[in-house]
């Protein structure tokens, strides 16, 4: 969905509570590398410090990082919806 729509957003994903090989295993296995950029925070700070409670959380951030919504395990069309609405917002 991110690799079709990157004149839309960025997708970042941010692997924090399991280990970097678990995390490079996801990209590799799910070939997510190619619609987003991951980063590891080994301290899962970042996690903390954005609310993430569980895996498959979804935030949507404007371009000036304020937070327009949440959810867990969004589907396709709730991400693009919220995305289309950031230049309304």
């Amino acid at each position: 969905m991110a690799r079709d729509n990157t004149d839309k957003f960025t997708m970042i994903g941010v692997g924090a509570r399991d280990n970097l090989s678990q995390a490079e295993d996801f990209v590799r296995v799910t070939g997510s590398g190619n619609s987003l950029q991951m980063l590891w925070d080994s301290s899962g700070a970042s996690w903390n410090g954005l609310g993430i409670t569980s895996q498959h959380r979804v935030i949507v951030l404007n371009r000036f990082g304020q937070e327009i919504d949440k959810r867990a395990s969004p589907s396709h069309s709730w991400i693009l919806d919220k995305v289309a609405s950031i230049g309304t917002a």
